[in-house]
Formats: C-alpha cells, structure tokens, sequence
C-alpha cells in the first residue's frame, strides 16, 4: 500500500517539510504579535514569547534528527530546504525573544 517512492521526491525525503513550514509560520506569527503594540500589551506576556520559542526549537531540533535518521535507514538525500527552514525557525525564535526584550525596555 505504501511504498518508499510515496515519500521522496527526486530521491530526496521531504515528508517532514510541512511541519517545519508550520512551526516557521507560527514564529513569524509570534514576530508580528510581538512588533504591534496592541496585540503585545494585551495577549502577550514574557512566559508566552519564551515558552513558544523553546517549544518551536526543541520541536524542529527532533524533527530534524528524526528526518537524519529516517534518510539515514532508506539511503536517501538529506533535504536542504528543511535544513535552511529550521535555521530559520532558530533564529526567528532568538529574535522573538530579543525583541520581545527590547520592546518591554521601551514601555
């Protein structure tokens, strides 16, 4: 029923690309809740930024691992768009905390 080609496109395991699309939008999302003022005095607290932004790292750091081992086992290629996807997810979760910061410095 299922098969190994099902998975793969061009030889490449891309399976696990729209959960790490998924957890890259809702940092953004976080990111733009945090830069309006509105939003951010209303819904927003120090716990919710810092909690979201480990769950979304420690998320996609399991992800990725999982996707290493499962190209691993079918001797597959790595994907470098999810690899480029959770650098940035990283990274946008380090902004949101920082700017977050930042923007409760200001008021």
């Amino acid at each position: 029923m299922y098969t190994y080609e099902m998975f793969e496109i061009d030889g490449v395991f891309t399976l696990f690309r729209p959960l790490f699309i998924t957890m890259l939008l809702l940092s953004i999302l976080l990111f733009i809740a945090i830069i309006l003022p509105k939003v951010r005095k209303r819904y927003i607290n120090t716990f919710t930024v810092v909690s979201i932004s480990i769950v979304t790292v420690l998320l996609s750091t399991q992800l990725l691992f999982m996707d290493g081992i499962i190209v691993d086992e079918l001797n597959l290629d790595g994907d470098k768009i999810t690899f480029y996807v959770f650098i940035a997810i990283v990274g946008i979760s380090f902004v949101n905390i920082i700017s977050y910061f930042i923007s409760q410095n200001r008021d």
